[in-house]
């Protein structure tokens, strides 16, 4: 059977990167993936979002030792969401994964995902922090998504993963509509609830591990945790009227709250109470909530301060302190409220 793209047998599995300036880390992920030959037919799509950089000279380099690689041009719409959802348009297998461009996919991942989403409809993995940044000056000292996956406080009814190490079966991904463009952050939690709501499991699977690259420098920390924590403000008011009872309480990754959550197997269930009447009215009450409870969370934040005795704590307080800052200040852009389905049973069983 050929593993090559454009012969007679369709690949069995499209992994799809979206990219945007990723020059300087694509080839990184490009040579890892290469590493992979499995004796199955696949593609690679590098989903370019209108790079200024040398990015698309770099795929077209590739294509020459990665026959299975291709390059689509997502310049049309901006965002990672679009990149992924252009290419997914294009893709030609049943089963997807997706990575990122600054990332590296570990050995065996190709095998790994493709197995799993021959057993199950959605998957994610771990993430590795350790491969990557060994030569960083300033960055966190933590990882997500290292052993579990994500259950978000309020929203316990769910688990959430990174679109850096997922794989999805197209037939969901389409049903879902994809990734929502409108979302600056956040947009992978987003896609994994909306696959929840729709019936389909999301399912942890240690061996397909993704090594992550953090962020150097105070300045980009900063930067990506202010938009982290816009993201999940945004997530808590998309979602409010799912939170029925359930206090909406803010939690950056990076907290020993967060680290202490529970598992996500045993993670309760909540169920929205009252009529679609009662939640949407309580949605303007939930807001206020959301914003008073993020100060007090910007207060905490600044109290971890006196806490700060090595490098890395400066990191993991810039951090959180950004978080905080996005979280109460970020721009929310706008998205109606996700209403259940009728068929919602309220939670995991």
């Amino acid at each position: 059977m050929s593993a090559h793209p454009g012969e007679s047998d369709p690949p069995e599995l499209s992994v799809v990167i979206p990219a945007y300036d990723a020059e300087s880390t694509l080839g990184v992920q490009l040579g890892a993936l290469l590493a992979q030959r499995p004796a199955w037919p696949w593609e690679v799509i590098v989903s370019d979002n209108g790079s200024n950089d040398g990015t698309r000279r770099l795929v077209q380099e590739w294509t020459a030792r990665m026959p299975e690689l291709r390059l689509v041009d997502a310049s049309a719409r901006r965002g990672p969401s679009a990149a992924r959802n252009i290419a997914v348009a294009q893709a030609r297998a049943s089963a997807l994964a997706f990575c990122d461009a600054d990332d590296m996919v570990a050995d065996g991942w190709v095998e790994a995902v493709h197995r799993a989403l021959g057993e199950h409809e959605f998957v994610a993995g771990p993430f590795e922090g350790a491969r990557l940044n060994s030569d960083l000056k300033s960055s966190v000292t933590w990882t997500a998504q290292t052993d579990r996956l994500t259950v978000k406080p309020g929203l316990e009814q769910f688990v959430t993963a990174g679109s850096g190490n997922m794989g999805v079966r197209k037939a969901v991904f389409d049903e879902v509509g994809g990734f929502f463009e409108g979302a600056r952050t956040a947009e992978d939690d987003d896609f994994c609830i909306r696959v929840q709501l729709a019936g389909h499991d999301l399912v942890f699977v240690p061996d397909v591990v993704l090594h992550v690259r953090r962020r150097d420098g105070l300045r980009n920390i900063a930067r990506q945790s202010f938009a982290y924590g816009a993201g999940e403000r945004w997530l808590s008011l998309r979602y409010s009227l799912l939170l029925g009872d359930a206090s909406i309480e803010p939690s950056d990754p990076s907290s020993s709250d967060a680290d202490a959550a529970p598992a996500a197997g045993d993670a309760p269930s909540t169920r929205a109470r009252g009529g679609a009447a009662d939640r949407l009215a309580a949605l303007v009450r939930r807001g206020r909530t959301i914003v008073v409870r993020g100060v007090g969370f910007v207060g905490k934040a600044f109290r971890k301060a006196s806490t700060v005795r090595r490098p890395g704590d400066l990191s993991d307080l810039v951090w959180r302190l950004s978080w905080s800052a996005g979280w109460r200040f970020g721009h929310v852009p706008p998205a109606p409220p996700i209403v259940p389905p009728a068929h919602w049973n309220g939670g995991r069983s």
